[in-house]
């Protein structure tokens, strides 16, 4: 018997998800080739609704039967259901899948990977480099027993390239990476050369500056200041009383040169669908407008508590990332967008004058996401002074309130946008407020 078919036999709605993965990967070690891998997963998650409490269970491989009993028992201590699966339909149609990158062979990775590390090396003879890459094709299924379904496949590449640098006292870890949907999109000689600056930069070690100097976030480390809006501005958090955005609608939070777009129309964006993880289309949800709150974003559940209209916004994995079939769905999301100021990065040095870079903290999300209030050690950063790099910091920490300096700090907003991780599109963004402690 079917699995949803199954399910249905037993409580009183299901909805079955299932992704089929095939992947490949490539790991260098070292500079040399350590790991060439391949796997297969056909994954499915289970969610039914039984005595109107909400249960969850996930497989890749076990029997229809052990899946549905797991799941009915997880309802039997689950939340209250208070929405319906609803009948899944066609909507707008996002460009997902790339033919180039399901064929994609070990050969091209490992090509790939060797040409980076001899980049590095040859600049850099000294240094440890690590490399991994990965391609996958993915087939996702929605099924629900209100009927229908949704079905997609969809690619991604993923690049991350990693430098260990060891002197006596002090080892240094600088990596940059890349996910995208779409070969034509991966930027392999940019991804080196951001390594290679990074280097180039860090040459000298120097004091941090100190009190509340200008700080300069790179695209990646935004998330630094986006990851508590993640949590502000999800309909279950506003409805929970925990979003410091509750009751704001309409209102000026941020700073007039600050927009932020939910925007899960991106053809080829590192998490393009057509679909969220609930089988409801996606689409496009201004949520910053020149520093006004225009809206939240709602899975089905969160709607439901809020007398509102879901978003397709039902995602797994969190604020910037694939969770894969292994997580319940949630309020995240699809790919937050900064729209590009003015100025090259240069020129957002230069109006830096004297201040911090930063491009890595260790421990993303350390502090109080729910206030805003965000304390991380830079793990990558950079010291300016009259406008110029000088040096790299060590021992350095930074802390401050994302609210505040997105409402009261922003200086600028860089011209030169870039994906972050799994969902961030973002600019440079310099911004005064933040504390910078050194030891």
């Amino acid at each position: 018997m079917d699995i949803l078919e199954l399910a249905q036999t037993r409580a009183e709605a299901a909805e079955l998800y299932e992704a089929h993965t095939e992947a490949l990967s490539v790991v260098f070690h070292g500079g040399e080739v350590e790991k060439v891998g391949s796997e297969s997963i056909l994954g499915r998650a289970l969610r039914v609704v039984a005595g109107g409490r909400l249960g969850f269970a996930s497989t890749a491989g076990g029997a229809p039967e052990a899946l549905v009993e797991a799941a009915l028992a997880a309802a039997r201590h689950g939340d209250p259901a208070p929405f319906r699966f609803p009948p899944l339909r066609e909507g707008p149609k996002v460009e997902a899948f790339d033919p180039a990158v399901a064929r994609v062979a070990a050969e091209d990775l490992l090509a790939w990977g060797e040409e980076a590390v001899r980049a590095v090396q040859r600049e850099f003879p000294e240094v440890v480099v690590n490399a991994y890459l990965s391609r996958t094709t993915t087939e996702v299924v929605i099924r629900n027993t209100a009927g229908g379904e949704r079905r997609e496949k969809r690619t991604a590449l993923a690049f991350t390239l990693g430098v260990e640098r060891v002197r006596e006292g002090d080892i240094w870890l600088v990596y940059e990476s890349q996910s995208v949907r779409r070969l034509a999109d991966l930027r392999r000689e940019g991804l080196v050369e951001k390594v290679l600056q990074k280097l180039r930069w860090g040459a000298e070690v120097v004091p941090p500056p100190a009190g509340k100097p200008p700080v300069l976030f790179l695209p990646s480390a935004v998330p630094v200041l986006l990851l508590p809006l993640t949590h502000g501005f999800s309909g279950l958090a506003v409805f929970l009383g925990t979003s410091p955005l509750r009751g704001r609608l309409g209102e000026k939070a941020f700073a007039a040169a600050f927009t932020l777009v939910d925007d899960g129309l991106i053809p080829f964006g590192p998490r393009a669908r057509s679909f969220d993880d609930e089988g409801l289309p996606v689409g496009r949800l201004p949520l910053v407008e020149e520093g006004v709150v225009r809206n939240f974003f709602y899975d089905l559940r969160a709607a439901a508590l809020s007398g509102a209209e879901p978003t397709g916004n039902g995602l797994r994995g969190g604020p910037f990332g694939e969770g894969g079939f292994r997580a319940p769905p949630g309020p995240a999301p699809r790919h937050l967008v900064i729209p590009p100021g003015e100025g090259a990065l240069e020129e957002l040095i230069r109006d830096t004058k004297e201040g911090l870079i930063v491009s890595e903290v260790i421990g993303l999300g350390q502090g109080n996401i729910q206030s805003g209030a965000f304390s991380n050690n830079v793990s990558v950063g950079f010291v300016v002074r009259d406008g110029r790099v000088v040096g790299r910091v060590k021992n350095t920490m930074i802390f401050g309130n994302a609210y505040e300096v997105l409402r009261e700090g922003l200086r600028a907003v860089g011209g030169e946008a870039e994906w972050v991780g799994g969902g961030l599109f973002a600019p440079p963004l310099l911004v005064e407020g933040v504390s910078v402690v050194g030891r």
